[in-house]
């Protein structure tokens, strides 16, 4: 009797006018030591050339091509959906900005494969500039609030977080999924663009019964924040865009996810937060700012 081949893996990388943080991240991938796997770049929109640029150095990858960029969630659900038509068992969203130590992989597919009534895993992520730093360690989550954040970002990895354990919620940084979970609980929410669609989906891939995992012993870099484009202006170095963003998408969260008592507080919450920092930023003169967490919230509370 032949062994079975391991689980076929699609690992789904977007690329947006990033074609020095994407070689990199796809040549630590070179490095691989799984072998069962296909890289799926997806080019979204970019105007500098990097996805063909990228495929003429990379000829094994599979390119994907937007002609507009359509987020964080457009992107990957392209790569979502190719996977799933040509049948592979296990999809791996990866940021651009990261690097891979060889045998992260490894773990992460065994887990899911001896584990069906888990839907998702992640690795532990640490913070490339400084690599004995932390970055994400699983997600934390203060139901009535609607609160979410990284366990562990900006400590130093002393091994208080190599306990492999279940998790709320698993960041879209790296995320593995079995194909039988994204086919129940469907792909990323595309109205999320980008920000806080991986804890969205995290939370409708857990409401079908599938548990998620931190896996300590799987362990990759990250660039943090790498992907933004950043460029000091008076109204500072985050663009008012992202603010939009954050604000609209967690509203959405809410929305989405809360009971009818988490909601009251999380609304309260949020409207008190987003006030104070309006007044801050309000103060600081940095309106555009001001009118994007405004359209943030008012959208995050009555758009479709």
């Amino acid at each position: 009797m032949e062994p079975s081949s391991p689980p076929k893996v699609a690992i789904i990388l977007v690329n947006w006018n990033g074609y020095e943080l994407t070689k990199a991240c796809l040549e630590s991938l070179m490095e691989l030591r799984y072998s069962n796997f296909q890289t799926v770049l997806i080019d979204n929109g970019s105007i500098d050339g990097s996805g063909e640029k990228l495929k003429s150095e990379f000829p094994e990858i599979t390119l994907l091509t937007s002609p507009e960029n359509i987020g964080f969630t457009g992107g990957n659900n392209l790569g979502i959906q190719w996977a799933l038509d040509h049948f592979f068992d296990q999809v791996l969203l990866l940021n651009n900005d990261t690097l891979v130590e060889p045998n992260f992989l490894n773990p992460l597919v065994s887990f899911l494969e001896k584990n069906p009534d888990y839907g998702a895993v992640q690795p532990k992520i640490m913070l490339e500039a400084e690599r004995d730093k932390l970055w994400n360690a699983g997600g934390g989550y203060f139901k009535w609030l609607e609160m979410t954040w990284s366990i562990g970002i900006g400590q130093v990895d002393e091994g208080q977080f190599d306990q492999e354990k279940d998790t709320p919620w698993i960041t879209g940084c790296a995320i593995l999924v079995s194909s039988e979970a994204i086919r129940k609980a469907g792909m990323l929410d595309k109205r999320f663009f980008a920000y806080y669609e991986d804890v969205e989906w995290s939370f409708r891939i857990k409401k079908l019964g599938f548990k998620l995992r931190y896996l300590p012993q799987s362990k990759i870099y990250h660039v943090a924040g790498g992907s933004s484009i950043k460029i000091k202006t008076k109204e500072g170095v985050v663009p008012p865009v992202l603010h939009y963003y954050r604000t609209r998408n967690h509203l959405f969260l809410i929305r989405n996810h809360s009971n009818p008592l988490s909601f009251v507080l999380s609304l309260l919450y949020q409207t008190l937060k987003n006030g104070a920092f309006i007044v801050y930023l309000a103060l600081n003169g940095r309106f555009q700012k001001v009118n994007a967490i405004l359209k943030g919230h008012y959208e995050g509370l009555f758009s479709k």
